[in-house]
């Protein structure tokens, strides 16, 4: 195997693309996206998805957290058996690279998470989580994370403004969206995918009577949350079979989506190990 080739100048062709990555435009024109940090990248090469190339700086690995330096040899194999490529970055022209602040050495180009409706294999009992209008990446990262621990089926991202590679929304996830099945869809092909299933519908909204904690969600689900500001438009509403709310007690009207995400999934989760349903 030859040595990787080293990039010690800023003006490098493999750099600038690398910077243009940072733009949605060019991420949606080459169907490309950053990925960084160690863990997120382990996480998303253990789910099996696809690398491109992977950029790494020794002297920064070495200073940086695990595990760093033995997925850099995992990947290195992995290149080696013409899985992905790898070049190496000077630590200056790393700092430039890389999307955040004091970089730990790795960044990875690789194609978009996601997949589509078709891909979807769900089980008899599914649990669905719809999210409609979520445009900052930080909160769509962090109600994947909860999707994760929460054991949820598939994801359905829908609305204007959504970006699932966003690297910042990959790494809000810790790398969920790589382990937890995520469509980027339209609203419509959402709403027709799940009735076409039978997948009860229960959409959350400040306006409904009825408090979470008293839906079934042990059946097949959906449930379905829009952006916190906003929330969720009336076509949604009048596709519910339940409308659902969380009980507000002081002056506030809503919590945070990534909170509430977590309330009702946990809901879903404790009423499902009631039951002791098969799923």
């Amino acid at each position: 195997m030859n040595a990787p080739e080293r990039i010690t100048s800023l003006q490098n062709p493999r750099v600038k693309r690398l910077v243009g990555l940072r733009d949605r435009k060019e991420r949606d024109a080459t169907g490309l996206t950053l990925i960084e940090e160690p863990r997120v990248i382990q996480r998303a090469w253990r789910a099996g998805h696809p690398f491109r190339t992977v950029y790494y700086c020794l002297d920064q690995l070495r200073r940086g957290p695990a595990p760093g330096i033995e997925l850099l040899a995992e990947l290195k194999t992995a290149a080696a058996a013409g899985r992905c490529e790898m070049v190496e970055l000077a630590p200056h022209v790393m700092v430039r690279a890389s999307y955040r602040d004091n970089p730990a050495g790795l960044l990875v180009v690789a194609p978009h998470p996601g997949k589509s409706l078709e891909d979807l294999e769900l089980p008899r009992r599914p649990l669905l989580l719809v999210l409609d209008g979520l445009e900052k990446p930080g909160n769509l990262g962090a109600v994947l994370r909860t999707a994760d621990g929460a054991g949820v089926d598939a994801v359905l991202v829908c609305g204007r403004g959504t970006d699932l590679a966003n690297p910042n929304t990959l790494r809000a996830s810790t790398g969920a969206v790589f382990s937890v099945p995520t469509v980027e869809t339209d609203p419509v092909a959402a709403r027709v995918f799940l009735a076409d299933r039978g997948i009860a519908v229960v959409a959350t909204t400040p306006d409904a009577e009825d408090i979470y904690t008293e839906a079934d969600l042990a059946g097949p689900t959906a449930l379905v949350m829009g952006a916190e500001d906003t929330g969720l438009d009336d076509a949604w509403l009048a596709s519910a079979g339940r409308l659902v709310r969380i009980p507000m007690l002081g002056a506030a009207d809503s919590l945070n989506v990534g909170v509430s995400a977590a309330l009702v999934l946990y809901e879903a989760v404790r009423q499902r190990n009631r039951t002791g349903k098969e799923r």
